[in-house]
């Protein structure tokens, strides 16, 4: 069913919707009633009536210009009052669903795709109410009424007001449709692949002018723009083509209703005086009719906004299995870890990145999971963090199936620190506090001062380049001290560091990790006698586990190769 997610949080704000329909029929009504008493006021005028008819007629045409003024600032404010709500209902909602999957997102779709998607398309939503519930709904009202007006005097200018309904609110709007749905899809296209170009050379500016390539990103994205407003310019051509016919019908109706009633007038069935009037409420009442020949255009507009946004976490994203409600973030004491012949593949991907895999971690230890790029190593840690559950076998925490664990509880448990940490362009009291919004500044300048960041100010903007690589890791450290959760995950923590920093990031670390469980990932083989266990992956498999020095007593063992070649590396 089209709509139904967009439909389901309008009826959340249902007080302003009905508050701005009735607005808007009042407005509508209201100038129909100024133009109608306008015209009756004028004809009774020339007749020289009694003046007590002219003051009743002034103070109709008073009484609906100044209704129509407060009912159309009433209408708009709170069409936009309900649009502004839905719409932010609508961002939460949507990142709601795309925060638990946000790792098998950024697999799917390229960056700029994906934030038209998130920006564009959902601003673009926002006019659903505006352009495409809230118009046909007054129109419809208003025009019955206007139609129960004019029958009382006759049932023919009913007919012609209904005849001129149905051109320019159905059968115009239907021809644009079918023009239109020719050129959506082309204007869509540039949209995204701008989109993509702009993007690029947003984050890519660095690369493309190291490499000397800035000039033909800039002459390509500039074609792409180019082309989108070419796509728009004809696009809005069609729509003032459709406009304009819908006006030129108005105004035939009106004609059409002046020539009856002229009719009507000298066979005595209508007052002459009521002439005015009948021509000004026909020509008026399309005023609710005209904006529908935009309609079709708004429907597939929305509809593919819906589309792109909504698909972005639809089925073939969504976890397996349903995550049930356990929690055990009340636990501030380490937990097991146990995988049991677990196997999983990424989404899409028929090779398996895990094959069968099985291991324990007690609490309180430090194991390192080790192996070559590509064999598996960070697809434990995600799986472990519940972005992926498309998995056979069994993973625990404590004694709890983290398949039927809360996800935002269980998280609750690990503390992360990972080969690239993102930082909000913010302060750093701003970016540490995400780790515990409630934190003190002392507790922050302490967790600092323990990774030997205390020149470092906590209103100092992290945006890049005013810290180095290694500060940004110890950063991330104190980020992840701040946290003090039981469990602490390490993920390539020091690949792209050289080995002065990389010394003075482990000897941060390791004395603040005491009493924790430890999980560290790494395909460099350095301080690992400080481990209780390793666990050596490659392909998906686990080809040996053991202390370090079990490991090295083995004379053709996989993990003793690895240190032999690294040594001799260095």
């Amino acid at each position: 069913m089209k709509f139904y997610r967009l439909l389901r949080l309008m009826t959340k704000e249902k007080k302003y919707i009905c508050l701005a329909i009735l607005f808007g029929f009042l407005a509508a009504i209201s100038s129909i009633g100024l133009l109608g008493a306008g015209g009756y006021l004028i004809s009774q005028a020339a007749l020289e009536p009694p003046l007590y008819t002219l003051t009743l007629t002034i103070i109709a045409v008073r009484f609906f210009g100044l209704l129509r003024a407060g009912s159309r600032y009433g209408e708009r404010y709170m069409s936009h009052k309900a649009t502004f709500r839905i719409l932010g209902r609508l961002r939460a909602y949507v990142y709601d669903l795309l925060e638990p999957v946000t790792p098998q997102i950024f697999s799917k779709y390229r960056s700029g795709d994906l934030l038209a998607r998130m920006v564009s398309d959902v601003d673009r939503l926002q006019f659903f109410f505006l352009k495409v519930v809230y118009p046909p709904v007054v129109m419809v009202i208003v025009f019955l009424l206007t139609g129960i007006f004019l029958i009382r005097f006759s049932l023919l200018l009913t007919v012609v007001l209904w005849l001129g309904f149905f051109f320019v609110a159905i059968a115009v709007p239907m021809i644009l449709s079918m023009v239109q749905k020719r050129m959506k899809p082309v204007l869509r296209e540039k949209n995204g692949a701008l989109s993509n170009e702009v993007s690029e050379l947003f984050y890519g500016f660095t690369d493309l002018k190291t490499n000397l390539q800035l000039s033909k990103k800039n002459e390509a994205t500039e074609y792409e723009s180019a082309e989108l407003i070419n796509a728009q310019e004809r696009e809005h051509i069609v729509q003032l083509k459709g406009e304009t016919i819908a006006k030129g019908i108005s105004f035939m109706v009106a004609l059409g209703v002046l020539f009856l009633g002229v009719m009507l007038v000298n066979a005595g069935e209508v007052n002459g005086v009521m002439l005015a009037l009948l021509v000004l409420v026909s020509l008026t009442v399309f005023e609710t009719a005209t904006p529908m020949v935009e309609l079709p255009g708004h429907i597939e507009e929305s509809h593919e906004a819906e589309r792109r946004v909504f698909s972005v976490s639809d089925q073939d994203l969504k976890p397996i299995v349903e995550k049930g409600e356990i929690g055990v973030a009340s636990s501030r004491f380490p937990q097991s870890i146990t995988f049991q012949n677990v196997s999983f593949a990424y989404p899409g991907n028929e090779r398996s990145s895990l094959k069968g895999i099985s291991f324990r971690v007690n609490p309180g230890e430090k194991v390192a999971i080790v192996g070559p790029s590509g064999s598996g190593k960070t697809t434990v840690l995600q799986l472990l963090l519940q972005f992926y559950y498309g998995y056979s076998g069994e993973i625990n925490i404590g004694n709890h199936d983290i398949k039927l664990m809360n996800e935002e509880s269980t998280r609750e448990l690990f503390s992360v620190v990972m080969q690239e940490n993102y930082f909000f362009q913010d302060t750093v009291k701003k970016n540490l506090l995400l780790a515990k919004p409630n934190g003190t500044e002392a507790e922050l300048k302490r967790v600092l001062e323990a990774v030997s960041l205390q020149k470092l100010p906590l209103e100092t903007m992290v945006n890049g380049m005013e810290i180095s690589g290694g500060e940004r890791q110890r950063l991330a450290i104190a980020r992840m001290l701040l946290k003090d959760a039981p469990i602490v995950l390490l993920d390539e923590l020091t690949t792209g560091i050289d080995s002065i920093t990389e010394q003075e990031i482990f000897s941060v670390l390791w004395p603040h990790v005491r009493g924790k469980s430890v999980i560290y990932i790494t395909h460099r083989l350095r301080d690992l006698h400080l481990m209780d266990k390793i666990i050596v992956i490659d392909k998906g498999r686990i080809l040996e586990q053991g202390t370090y020095k079990e490991l090295m007593k083995k004379q053709h063992g996989y993990f003793r190769r690895l240190k032999q070649l690294e040594q001799e590396l260095v």
